[in-house]
């Protein structure tokens, strides 16, 4: 049932959407500071900075529903619905068989090519809120798929916030800064990755203009991870990503818990650590790098050491260039600077991130980070180490 025009003005109000105007405005002296500091730079965005949070979380509930209604069609579990699947599902849950010119039409809107099959990224490329709408509105139930179908007052505001980020992104490419879009709290991600991936389809045709961001804590990122690959390579773009471990595990355990749903994080930090090595092997091991047909287009953020000379051992072995293949490392600003250092006298690009904004709106990220890297207090004491001989070297000899 559409939500009244009174809930609608308390969830989405003017006063948010001017602040996310704000935010642009901050993003865009960011992607200028990268531009005259740092050429051929890094800036870093947060979606929900865009638009209001409330909304992230609703575009991404209709968004998983569209991906549990494939799933649904796809009877048979090859990943494909053929034109008799979507059929079959569509008179259970939508019209009888009279309707067959609409099941033709509509079928043919996932199937641009006429190969007589949909397959997932078709699917999720096609199924926007306009058309998920349409199909709602022959559903015979008012079902979870109906319910979550966004207002039209909810997909004007959609709109709103794809084009305040779309004009970040031609700001970046103008200026050629390129711009790592932040992963965030599971329960917004499917709105996030949506709105990333468009961006890449058109400003990453020949360049790595734009970043999607994995987090590996999370139990389904390399299965994520490869879906974006295998979109870039069929649709003919670069992919582009940023891989870190993640920072909000205290927070998705305990929703998940309340809500009793599957855990999404992995279960132990050596499960997280070798799901981030799988993540950037497939990444470096792409066959569009392997081919050279394009550059790794890597951001390895992350103060781990051996995730580090992981990421060295996968170049060495794929015979990729330290500076020409397009992997970069980066640590924050003040930690592990034993690493960034190392890395760049031995040629390696690598970035100090360092956050940008009103210092209120700074302090959760830091306090985020202090958390992720809770594990890595105890390479401290060998960076005191570390210190303390070269103090030594310096008044010794």
């Amino acid at each position: 049932t559409t939500r009244s025009n009174q809930a609608l003005a308390r969830e989405y109000s003017y006063q948010t959407e001017r602040q996310c105007d704000a935010n642009v405005k901050i993003f865009e002296t960011a992607i200028r500071a990268v531009h005259g500091v740092t050429p051929d730079g890094f800036a870093a965005i947060k979606v929900t900075a865009l638009g209001n949070p409330v909304l992230l979380e609703r575009w991404s509930t209709a968004l998983r529903e569209i991906y549990s209604l494939f799933g649904r069609m796809d009877v048979n579990k090859d990943g494909l619905v053929t034109f008799e699947e979507f059929t079959n599902v569509w008179n259970e849950l939508f019209v009888d068989d009279s309707m067959e010119t609409i099941i033709n039409d509509i079928f043919k809107r996932f199937d641009k090519k006429e190969k007589g099959f949909i397959d997932p990224i078709a699917w999720t490329t096609t199924l926007d809120p306009p058309l998920m709408r349409r199909l709602a509105g022959y559903c015979k139930k008012n079902g979870s798929f109906a319910q979550a179908v966004l207002t039209t007052d909810e997909e004007n505001l959609v709109i709103a916030m794809q084009s305040r980020l779309r004009g970040l992104v031609a700001l970046a490419a103008d200026l050629n800064v390129r711009l790592m879009i932040d992963a965030e709290h599971t329960y917004f991600q499917p709105a996030i990755d949506n709105l990333v991936l468009s961006m890449q389809r058109e400003y990453n045709k020949d360049t790595d203009c734009v970043y999607q961001t994995i987090q590996c804590y999370l139990k389904d990122a390399r299965t994520r991870n490869q879906l974006f690959m295998d979109q870039a390579r069929i649709e003919n773009w670069q992919y582009a990503a940023k891989i870190v471990r993640g920072a909000y595990m205290h927070q998705e355990r305990d929703r998940a818990k309340k809500r009793g749903e599957e855990d999404p994080i992995h279960s132990t930090i050596e499960d997280t650590h070798k799901c981030y090595e799988e993540v950037m092997e497939d990444i470096i091991r792409r066959e569009n790098v392997q081919k050279g047909r394009e550059k790794v287009n890597l951001v390895v953020a992350t103060h781990n050491q051996s995730s580090v000379e992981c990421a060295i051992r996968l170049l060495q072995e794929s015979g990729l260039e330290r500076m020409e293949s397009g992997v970069a490392f980066g640590q924050l600003l003040g930690m592990s600077d034993h690493l960034t250092y190392s890395l760049g006298q031995n040629g390696y690009k690598v970035y100090k991130y360092i956050p940008y904004g009103p210092i209120l709106e700074c302090l959760p990220y830091l306090i985020r980070r202090a958390q992720e890297n809770s594990d890595l207090m105890g390479s401290v004491g060998y960076e005191l180490g570390m210190l303390a001989k070269e103090i030594r070297r310096r008044l010794i000899g």
